[in-house]
């Protein structure tokens, strides 16, 4: 065989190598030693629909070996709502969990059950009085379904990264709705943004949302899959309710909806939003 043929093979096997470890670290605790800072407030990281461990399990790791966030814990949510925890929760530090549903297909409303139940479980690890959430696309939506609950632990501070705030169909694809927001409200009001509307009064008046959307810069004003108009809808209902509510647009190709939580520019707003900290790139 020619040396091309091994050489050929090696980087082969250097790539399958080096895509096995990446799956297999990406839903596995961080050990990276990170800065002693108490904060009583552990982050949850939840993904869309058929979210995987990829969902944010680069920004993760990004955020840990760049600003000091802790992945402490992976929680394992299966169909059935029981929850396996991987790690141990420790709020000496910026203290993260990622979230993973075993049915990628998961529902909102299902999701929301799940998240219930990791919140129930991590609180046998380490009491806590309140949690910050940040959720990419369907994790959005599910994210502010749990502030409207009136839950016993109350969300502090709410990233919301390409969530489809108004659209008729948030756990899977389709067409993309672009309702033009006018000055008092989105011209057409989806179900999920209805079911906001009935339960915005159960929004805690102390909280920080950070909204997130993006634009490929196409014509459109979305990301491929979600408008920012329907992310920014939200808008309406909790202006004047809430301590902070702020809005972000990321530009350009890597602003593409599957792609929002691989970009550094999500990364550094999330961490000065949250932690009030900074670092050039």
């Amino acid at each position: 065989m020619s040396g091309w043929f091994w050489i050929v093979a090696a980087i082969g096997l250097v790539v399958v190598v080096g895509g096995l470890a990446d799956y297999l670290l990406l839903a596995r605790p961080g050990y990276q030693p990170v800065p002693l800072v108490m904060d009583p407030v552990p982050t949850l990281f939840i993904p869309g629909h058929l979210g995987t461990r990829y969902s944010f399990g680069h920004m993760l790791w990004r955020l840990q070996r760049c600003y000091g966030l802790s992945k402490d814990v992976v929680a394992i949510v299966a169909p059935d709502g029981k929850v396996h925890l991987r790690g141990q929760l420790n709020l000496n530090h910026h203290a993260a969990v990622q979230v993973l549903f075993t049915d990628k297909a998961v529902r909102p409303a299902a999701q929301l059950h799940g998240l219930e139940k990791v919140i129930t479980a991590l609180q046998t690890q380490q009491a806590f009085a309140e949690v910050n959430i940040v959720g990419h696309s369907m994790g959005g939506v599910t994210a502010v379904l749990y502030l409207l609950c009136k839950p016993t632990v109350p969300v502090a501070n709410l990233v919301t990264i390409a969530a489809p705030m108004n659209d008729l169909e948030v756990a899977q694809r389709s067409p993309i709705l672009n309702w033009r927001l006018t000055r008092t409200g989105p011209e057409h009001a989806a179900p999920i943004y209805q079911q906001f509307q009935k339960t915005i009064g159960n929004l805690p008046a102390n909280l920080r949302w950070l909204n997130i959307a993006g634009d490929l810069l196409i014509g459109g004003r979305h990301d491929g899959e979600v408008a920012i108009n329907s992310s920014f809808a939200i808008r309406y209902l909790v202006k004047d309710r809430i301590k902070d509510y702020t809005e972000v647009v990321i530009r350009g190709p890597r602003a593409a909806h599957s792609l929002l939580h691989e970009n550094r520019l999500v990364d550094h707003d999330i961490v000065e939003y949250l932690w009030q900290r900074q670092r050039d790139f």
